[in-house]
């Protein structure tokens, strides 16, 4: 029976998602992108309504019901995953690649071709990657208990001879046989009021199948993601409580002219500096060809170039804008403290009930959005929905994190208010998007009380989790992602504040 209201939700939300995209990009983008750049942003927008909806789809699973509000969700979730896998390896990358070759050299052209080539190196590794993993580890090994035989208890008068009884009297009921049991009268397995039975089992076997392509190239997605999720994410659930409240300590404060126009020649001095850097980079680089060296100088410049822009921001607010509106300070400020308390929620509830897992320690978050889903069903989709897309905030913001302390590894890709260019944006996008993969498996499983009857958990608890030689991986990357959250907050603990770069040319 096909449910009526999950049709009207399943098309009402990607609705809203695309609308909050479209605010997204319109808030988020630099002035020089303004009227241009059409094709990027509408990847942007389909790209950001797919990795919400990969995500909002685990409610949409519960609700189903497993099958009975109509949706074939096993099917609609291998067709969203292979959606993701393409947009994240082939159509995003290709976006950006364009995008950035247009500044380079505005010739469509060379556009095309210079989109085309950085694509098909990224598909041409992950192809080559996926089918040779698929073909020595496309197995999956599902740990099974075989039951030899299962035997009535029956007790027999002193005076009935044991080998006058019957097969069927004594009989297994599900295979197998055991002669010692029919003729051992002394036995004390042969006692009993007729109701009881006794199982014999074997020790676990493995029952293996190869999985289908479709399923491994979700399977690699869902990896790499979670390597990006261990990191990222980690690093994000402390960072973005830490830096949303240190912001407020070092608020811009009211200044007088003096000290602005002393500030003002130091800025003055380091753009001036961070120019010259800029022109001998660019003067080693020939065809768009740079050396190790110099793109590590290059990803050293980017960052200094930010976090100068980020002075000059502030000493503009400080002088000209009298320090801004504190309300929006304090507000953050208080922000803070409630990502805090979501941080701590998951790093708790990663302790008690995940770490602990298959017998866990409390319930904790699963008996919050259960009650909620009783009480009224959206109240628990929604705190669903904020704890999940929580974690995706905190893959961008450890993403960007990690790119300002250890940018010799890439560059940054930040996202600022009316100051964003739209190849951060593509380069954000694809990493919600392999990263949405692993967070709707992060928490099939940390609500795996709530989501116990779902096509998807069935999906990763029994194919994906089981693969071969990755199935050892699974059993680590909880720990990974609390231990990568417990070195953060040490990290920065001790180098609370980001520096600019040494570079040396």
């Amino acid at each position: 029976m096909v449910n009526i209201f999950l049709i009207i939700v399943a098309v009402v939300i990607p609705a809203l998602v695309i609308l909050a995209s479209l605010y997204l990009i319109a808030y988020f983008q630099h002035p020089d992108d303004k009227n241009v750049a059409y094709f990027p942003k509408i990847i942007v927008i389909l790209g950001l309504t797919l990795a919400a909806t990969s995500i909002l789809m685990l409610p949409l699973d519960v609700a189903n019901e497993g099958g009975k509000g109509g949706f074939p969700m096993d099917i609609l979730w291998i067709v969203i995953y292979i959606a993701v896998a393409v947009f994240a390896i082939v159509i995003c990358p290709f976006a950006m690649f364009f995008y950035e070759s247009e500044e380079a050299d505005p010739g469509a052209g060379s556009q095309i071709a210079g989109a085309f080539k950085g694509t098909f190196a990224i598909l041409f590794v992950f192809t080559a990657l996926t089918i040779v993993l698929y073909v020595f580890f496309g197995v999956a090994e599902i740990p099974t208990i075989v039951i030899l035989g299962r035997f009535k208890v029956i007790n027999y008068p002193s005076t009935v001879d044991i080998n006058t009884i019957k097969d069927t009297d004594i009989g297994p009921i599900i295979g197998g046989g055991d002669e010692n049991i029919k003729t051992d009268p002394g036995n004390p397995k042969l006692t009993g009021n007729g109701s009881e039975s006794v199982e014999y089992r074997l020790d676990k076997e493995f029952l293996q199948f190869r999985v289908s392509i479709a399923l491994f190239i979700i399977t690699m997605v869902a990896f790499f993601g979670w390597l990006l999720f261990i990191v990222f994410g980690g690093i994000g659930l402390v960072a973005l409580p830490f830096d949303m409240i240190t912001d407020f300590r070092n608020r811009p404060q009211r200044i007088p002219y003096d000290k602005y126009l002393e500030r003002k020649k130091k800025i003055g001095e380091r753009a001036t500096e961070l120019v010259d850097i800029g022109k001998t980079i660019q003067s080693r680089t020939t065809g768009g060809i740079m050396s190790k060296r110099d793109r590590k100088n290059y990803n050293r410049f980017r960052q200094a170039i930010f976090l100068l822009e980020e002075d000059y921001e502030r000493l503009k607010i400080s002088y000209k804008r009298q320090g801004g509106k504190v309300i929006l300070y304090y507000a953050q400020f208080f922000g803070g403290f409630i990502a805090l308390g979501v941080s701590l929620g998951w790093l708790l509830h990663i302790i008690i009930y995940m770490i602990t897992a298959p017998e866990p320690f409390h319930p904790f978050l699963n008996s919050l959005v259960i009650s909620l889903n009783n009480a009224w069903g959206f109240l628990g989709v929604i705190v669903y929905g904020l704890l999940s897309f929580y974690l995706l905030f905190c893959v961008v913001k450890g993403n960007f994190k990690f790119g300002l302390r250890l940018f010799f590894l890439f560059p940054i890709h930040p996202m600022r208010v009316g100051n964003t260019m739209m190849n951060a944006f593509l380069f954000n996008v694809g990493l919600i998007l392999i990263t949405s993969v692993s967070i709707t498996h992060f928490c099939t499983m940390a609500f795996s009380q709530f989501t116990s009857t779902t096509a998807i958990n069935s999906l990763f608890e029994t194919a994906v989790k089981n693969l071969k030689i990755l199935k050892w991986f699974w059993v680590v990357y909880i720990f990974a992602i609390f231990a990568m959250s417990i070195l953060t907050a040490i990290f920065l603990f001790i180098k609370p504040k980001d520096k600019p770069a040494k570079i040396r040319v």
